[in-house]
């Protein structure tokens, strides 16, 4: 979704949390050149700007490599956050309770700027397991979380979020067509839950269901992730039917009430 300009912009604020949001998305550390280029910013400056943020903990220095990270500020406010909204306090003994029905690594997650969001998660005991990290976004139209999140918003919504990211290609299994991606939204709606069938990462399978506020509006989703090899029918049909009810109940906490009339995607 479009962000709202500030009307008072502070331009080395700006290049200041550009830096952060590369720095966020990436598996690695950067170099200053690399975080120059991208941001067309000017290396002094951005050398500048690297040198206050690792003195406050924000970055921090490969003292080999010299290239940047995140440090650990980043993590405690992030955290502090996190813990700090009712969604993740509401939804923490069920995510446990999931986990351990299930076996398997369990998300909570959030619709933020058209991409998902993970809020919190609860990792599978087995050693072959999904690797994933609260605070890591993902793209919505090819996950099992994006698409039931993306099934409750209105056509008017769901067109700017595809316009505005695109369908991009991860597997062979990805949905790259608006038309077929509607549909299986119109599904997932339909019957409770979402599928990711290996769409996003190969041989990973996922299952999620929405979570809705008092007023019945769908504001999070929570899903189990495993390995394709794992799943069957019999299982299929077990991790639907615990998420509907781990989602139901987890709406109730937060004042849900199916009989008061909101409208139900159950």
């Amino acid at each position: 979704m479009s962000k709202k300009e500030p009307t008072y912009p502070l331009k080395a604020l700006d290049k200041s949390l550009a830096i952060l949001e590369i720095l966020s998305r990436e598996n690695s550390p950067l170099s200053i050149a690399q975080l120059s280029e991208r941001l067309g910013i000017y290396p002094s400056t951005i050398h500048r700007i690297l040198d206050t943020l690792r003195y406050w903990g924000y970055v921090e220095q490969d003292p080999v490599t010299q290239r940047y990270q995140l440090g650990l500020k980043v993590l405690e406010l992030s955290t502090a956050k996190l813990q700090g909204m009712e969604l993740v306090k509401e939804a923490a003994s069920y995510l446990k309770q999931l986990r351990e029905q299930s076996n398997e690594t369990v998300h909570l997650a959030v619709l933020d700027e058209g991409e998902v969001l993970y809020l919190d998660k609860e990792e599978s005991p087995q050693s072959i397991r999904m690797v994933s990290q609260v605070g890591r976004r993902l793209p919505a139209h090819c996950t099992g979380l994006g698409k039931v999140l993306l099934a409750n918003l209105d056509e008017e919504e769901q067109e700017k979020i595809i316009e505005e990211k695109g369908l991009p290609r991860f597997t062979e299994s990805t949905i790259t067509d608006k038309k077929k991606l509607r549909e299986e939204l119109s599904k997932a709606r339909h019957q409770g839950f979402a599928e990711d069938r290996e769409e996003h990462e190969q041989d990973v399978h996922c299952l999620a269901a929405p979570i809705k506020d008092h007023s019945g509006k769908v504001i999070a989703a929570i899903s189990v992730s495993l390995p394709s090899f794992r799943m069957n029918a019999s299982k299929r049909r077990k991790l639907k039917e615990t998420l509907i009810q781990m989602g139901e109940n987890i709406s109730k906490r937060l004042g849900y009430n199916r009989t008061r009339g909101t409208t139900s995607m159950y």
